[in-house]
C-alpha cells in the first residue's frame, strides 16, 4: 500500500513539463538573488571571520572554497541543467544538476545566515533525479533514429509517479513546519495579529505594493484576519499530501500567501511559487480543455526499483520529522523557523536578566531555540558588535549600521552577521562560568577571539576607524547591556585578515 502511493499517487512527469520546468527554474535562478548560481559573489563578499561553513562541508573538510572553484561548478551545472531539460542521458543529467546545485547551495548557505527561499529547488532537482520521461526529449528523438542507448527502460520505476509525490512530501512539509514555527516562537503575537503587523511595519520602506501595506498597517482587524489565515494555510498544508481533493485548492492558497508576502514584504518565493508546477493535476487540467478522460498509467508495487523509492520516500520522511521536532537547521534541511517570532513590537520585546543568560545560553547551544531568541529582522536583535568612540562623552554606535552610514562595505549580508554574533555570544557565555557573563582580561574566551579577527577588518574598512577605540560584543538584559567581550582597534599585535 506505502508503495502503491508512492509511485502511483500523483501523475508522471511528461516530457514538455520537465523541459518547462527545467528551463524556467534555471532562468528564476540566474536572475533571482541570493542564488546558489550567485555563490562565487555571495562568498566572495563574506569575510572569512562570518563565514559558517554548514555541518556536511565541515565533515568533508571543507571551510571555505575559492571563486575559482565556485565559478567552475556554476557553469558545469548550468550545463547540466541544460542537458536534463533537453532530456538527454537522463537521469544522469538530472542526478549530476542536483549535486552540483547542491554543492553551491550548501557553500552560500555559509554566507546567507537564516535563509530557506531555495530550499525548495534543492528539493525539487533531488526529486527531478528520480524522473525519466522520454517523449519531448533528445534521449527519445535519439533513440528512435538512430541505436543511441537510454539509460534506463522506457517502462522504468522513474516513470512513474514518485518524484512529484516526493516535492508534494518536501513543499507541503516546508509550508507545515513554518506554521508550526509560528505557533513554537510566537503564538501570542501569531494569534492577535500582532506579530503580522511588526513585520509589515519593518517591510513597509520597501512594500512592492505601499497601498496594500498601508491598508494593512491601519487595520488591526485585517492584520489578525491575514495572520490566522497565514497560520490555516501554513498548518492546513499537510492535508495536501493526504487528500487528493484538496491538493489543488491548497496548493492555490500557497501561492496566494507568496503573493501576498510579495507584494508586502521582502520576501519574493519565486523559486518555491515555480516548484508548485510539478504539483498539479495536469492530465486532469487537460481533460477539462479536451473532454477526454486522462489516462494514468499504474505501476507495480513489486521490484527492486519500486522497493529502494519507498525507501527513499520513507527516509526523506524520517528526516523532515525529525527536523520538525527538534527544531534542527543543519543543511539542507530546516524547520522554517523565520519571521516567527511573533514580536509586537522592539519596545515591547522581552528582554532576559543577566542572571539568566549562561542558563538561556546553555539550552541555546543544545539545540533550544526558543532560549536565546534569533532576529530575523533589525529590531529582534539581543546581542550585537558595538564601536566604542575614542571620546568618552560620545554615544557608541552598532557596527555594521555604522558601516553603512560611513559607506563601507559590511563584512557579512545583515542575516549572516546577526546569525555569527549569536551563535558567538551563546558559545562565549557557556564558556565561562554562571555568575560572570562580561569581558575578563584574565582569560581569552570565544567573543573576545571573535573580536580580534573582526578589529583589521574594521580597520580596512571603516573611514576614519582612528576616532573609536573598541569593539564591544554586547549582550541586551532588562538592567542594560552586558559587555561579554571588548578588543581595542589600535591593537596592532592583531594581525591582518587574510582572503
Amino acid at each position: 500500500m506505502i508503495t502503491h502511493w508512492w509511485l502511483n499517487e500523483m501523475p508522471p512527469i511528461p516530457g514538455v513539463l520537465r523541459a518547462v520546468f527545467y528551463a524556467g527554474l534555471l532562468v528564476i535562478c540566474l536572475v533571482d538573488r541570493p542564488s546558489p548560481l550567485a555563490t562565487a559573489q555571495v562568498v566572495g563578499t563574506t569575510q572569512p571571520a562570518f563565514y559558517t561553513p554548514v555541518g556536511v562541508l565541515r565533515l568533508l573538510g571543507v571551510k571555505q572554497v575559492g571563486p575559482g572553484l565556485l565559478t567552475f561548478v556554476t557553469r558545469l551545472t548550468v550545463v547540466l541543467w541544460a542537458a536534463a531539460a533537453a532530456g538527454l542521458l537522463q537521469p544522469a543529467t538530472g542526478a549530476l544538476t542536483f549535486l552540483g546545485f547542491a554543492f553551491l547551495h550548501a557553500v552560500n548557505a555559509g554566507a546567507l545566515g537564516a535563509n530557506h527561499s531555495t530550499h525548495s529547488a534543492l528539493y525539487a532537482l533531488l526529486c527531478m533525479s528520480f524522473s525519466v520521461s522520454y517523449d519531448f526529449s533528445l534521449d527519445g528523438l535519439l533513440a528512435q533514429h538512430t541505436a543511441w542507448p537510454l539509460l534506463v527502460p522506457e517502462d522504468s520505476v522513474l516513470t512513474s509517479g514518485f518524484a512529484p509525490a516526493l516535492l508534494l512530501v518536501c513543499l507541503a512539509y516546508t509550508m507545515f513546519a513554518g506554521g508550526v514555527a509560528k505557533v513554537r516562537y510566537g503564538w501570542s503575537g501569531w494569534r492577535d495579529g500582532t506579530a503580522l503587523r511588526f513585520y509589515l511595519e519593518q517591510s513597509a520602506p520597501v512594500a512592492r505594493w505601499p497601498w496594500l501595506s498601508r491598508l494593512m498597517l491601519d487595520s488591526p482587524v485585517l492584520c489578525r484576519l491575514a495572520a490566522w489565515g497565514t497560520l490555516v494555510i501554513e498548518l492546513g498544508a499537510i492535508v495536501a499530501v493526504f487528500s487528493s481533493e484538496a491538493r489543488m485548492p491548497l496548493i492555490l492558497s500557497w501561492v496566494c500567501l507568496h503573493i501576498g508576502i510579495l507584494c508586502m514584504m521582502m520576501p519574493a518565493y519565486w523559486v518555491q511559487m515555480w516548484c508548485y508546477l510539478l504539483l498539479l493535476d495536469w492530465p486532469w487540467l487537460t481533460s477539462l480543455v479536451t473532454g477526454e478522460e486522462p489516462a494514468r498509467p499504474v505501476f507495480p508495487d513489486s521490484g527492486a526499483g519500486a522497493v529502494v523509492l519507498t525507501a527513499v520516500g520513507c527516509l526523506v520522511v524520517a528526516a523532515l520529522v525529525y527536523v520538525l521536532l527538534f527544531e534542527s537547521e543543519q543543511w539542507p534541511f530546516t524547520s522554517v523557523p523565520m519571521y516567527s517570532n511573533g514580536t509586537r513590537g522592539a519596545d515591547r520585546i522581552v528582554l532576559p536578566r543577566r542572571s539568566e543568560l549562561h542558563a538561556r545560553a546553555l539550552r541555546a547551544a543544545r539545540g533550544r531555540h526558543r532560549a536565546w531568541q534569533r532576529a530575523w529582522v533589525d529590531q529582534e536583535y539581543m546581542e550585537d558588535i558595538w564601536v566604542r568612540p575614542a571620546d568618552d562623552g560620545a554615544e557608541p554606535q552598532r557596527l555594521f549600521h555604522l558601516m553603512h552610514e560611513r559607506g563601507a562595505v559590511p563584512p557579512a549580508r545583515w542575516s549572516q552577521y546577526a546569525k555569527v554574533v549569536r551563535e558567538t555570544a551563546v558559545e562565549d557565555i557557556v564558556a565561562k562560568p554562571a555568575d560572570r557573563p562580561e569581558h575578563t582580561e584574565e582569560q581569552e574566551y570565544p567573543a573576545a577571539r571573535f573580536l580580534r579577527e573582526v578589529v583589521p577588518l574594521v580597520r580596512n574598512a571603516l573611514p576614519g576607524w582612528e576616532q573609536y577605540r573598541a569593539l564591544e560584543l554586547i549582550c541586551r538584559t532588562e538592567c542594560g547591556g552586558v559587555v561579554i567581550a571588548r578588543a581595542e582597534l589600535a591593537d596592532r599585535t592583531v594581525e591582518e585578515p587574510a582572503r
